[in-house]
């Protein structure tokens, strides 16, 4: 078999745009694969290379044939991400979304402008609910802290304000005892 044409540039997998951009490309089956731009025709190469590595294909589909491993190949010219028709695909689907929500951002920017009393009773609604919570929580911290202190008075042979028929002492030593300590009853 013949061997395969290089490129008028002298590599595989490498062409050059008008700008004067050196672009590389991998084919795998019906599939080709975009590299990326690259400054030079070398780096591309080199790029071409480390795809190739990836790929399997052998040494002598190379540009290079200084390198011996993938690894060498992938240190000299980390491989850039590949660009197929799914990625692409993939990308305008989400530039759609993007649009879709930058549209909605524009929308509320012009509502608070056109309606600052909603704005205004929304972030009172807010600061009310943050406010309602965080008394909430503190309340549930105190009670935490005094049912954790009178179990310790239990524990230390001393007096509970809490009687024995008391629905809360059960719901103390529930929400404070530690689950990971086995009682003795189960021995």
């Amino acid at each position: 078999m013949p061997p395969r044409r290089h490129g008028s540039l002298g590599y595989h997998g490498v062409r050059e745009r008008p700008s004067g951009i050196y672009f590389a490309e991998i084919r795998s089956g019906d599939v080709r694969l975009s590299l990326s731009t690259f400054e030079t025709s070398h780096e591309a190469a080199r790029a071409y290379d480390a795809a190739a590595w990836c790929l399997g294909r052998p040494r002598a589909q190379m540009n290079f044939h200084d390198v011996y491993t993938r690894e060498e190949a992938q240190d000299l010219a980390p491989p850039h991400r590949l660009k197929t028709n799914q990625d692409r695909e993939k990308h305008r689907r989400r530039q759609r979304r993007l649009l879709v929500v930058e549209e909605g951002e524009r929308a509320m920017a012009e509502w608070r402008r056109s309606h600052p009393e909603d704005v205004a009773a929304e972030n009172a609604f807010w600061a009310e609910r943050t406010a309602r919570r965080r008394e909430e929580r503190d309340d549930r911290r105190r009670r935490k802290a005094l049912a954790i202190s009178q179990c310790e008075v239990v524990n230390n042979g001393g007096t509970s304000i809490f009687t024995s028929d008391d629905e809360r002492w059960e719901d103390a030593w529930l929400s404070t005892s530690d689950s990971s300590i086995q009682s003795d009853d189960s021995e």
